[in-house]
């Protein structure tokens, strides 16, 4: 239910965890890119996050319902190339105009980050290193596909 979640400059980061009850239990895929280059990222419950990545990728029907479960938020979250920053939460949609974004558990220190002047996978990176509930791998995706073409590793392929 742990997440890190970071984007800016067309460049979208995640740390890959997967917790409940506080105990680590593995990874999963958190970010997604369709075609169109839109990209989008889910934290929650690992079921609202893999519904809502499968409702991005397949571009129909309505997305499913975000929750609030015990203190722990569902939200999705779809980034456009044109800057347009679409937010699903237990309260309805909604648009964010802003530089750069962050949301999940270590959505502080990577927006501190950010603030800075970091990049948003050096943001994840802050947040693995300085929130307890985000770690593991961190995935990366751009709107054209290529985080490669600005200097950026692929540590998952997320597509």
């Amino acid at each position: 239910k742990m997440t890190t979640i970071a984007y800016r400059h067309g460049v979208l980061a995640a740390d890959s965890c997967m917790t409940a009850n506080g105990c680590k239990l593995g990874s999963m895929v958190k970010i997604r890119r369709r075609e169109d280059g839109a990209l989008a990222g889910a934290a929650g419950s690992a079921g609202y996050a893999a519904a809502f990545l499968k409702w991005f990728l397949a571009k129909e029907g309505s997305p499913p319902e975000a929750k609030e479960v015990d203190r722990y938020l569902d939200k999705g979250v779809i980034f456009y190339p044109d800057g347009r920053i679409e937010v699903y939460e237990p309260g309805g949609p909604f648009e964010v105009s802003a530089p750069y974004y962050a949301f999940g558990s270590g959505s502080s220190e990577a927006l501190g980050d950010m603030f800075a002047g970091a990049d948003a996978v050096t943001a994840v990176q802050a947040a693995i290193e300085h929130c307890p509930h985000t770690f593991g791998e961190i995935a990366v995706l751009n709107h054209d596909g290529i985080a490669e073409a600005l200097g950026i590793p692929r540590l998952e392929a997320a597509e």
